[in-house]
């Protein structure tokens, strides 16, 4: 799949998501569009890192607790809007990490 149309269909996953999106999933999404995911200091935290994009420093959520880790609708739209804000330099990315 080329690098716009796999952008494009992240973020389309993203946002048909109504309610919550399991944390496993989005590790999925972020890490197929080159993000780094760590965990962070609290359990359920992770911190979001991409060397890739100029500027880009980190993001965050929360996969909340017990066996079905869901992330709470607020943080996937944010994430959504991080994605938007960097799209160009994501997708130059990903054409770059596609031509190799």
């Amino acid at each position: 799949m080329k690098s716009e149309d796999r952008f494009k269909a992240f973020l389309d996953a993203l946002e048909s998501t109504q309610a919550t999106l399991r944390c496993r999933d989005m590790v999925d999404i972020l890490d197929g569009l080159g993000f780094e995911v760590r965990d962070g200091r609290k359990q359920g935290h992770k911190i979001v890192f991409h060397e890739g994009i100029p500027g880009f420093f980190s993001a965050g959520f929360t996969c909340g607790h017990g066996r079905n880790l869901e992330i709470k609708p607020v943080y996937v739209r944010e994430l959504r809007k991080l994605l938007l804000r960097y799209e160009s330099e994501i997708r130059s990315f990903l054409e770059t990490r596609d031509e190799h």
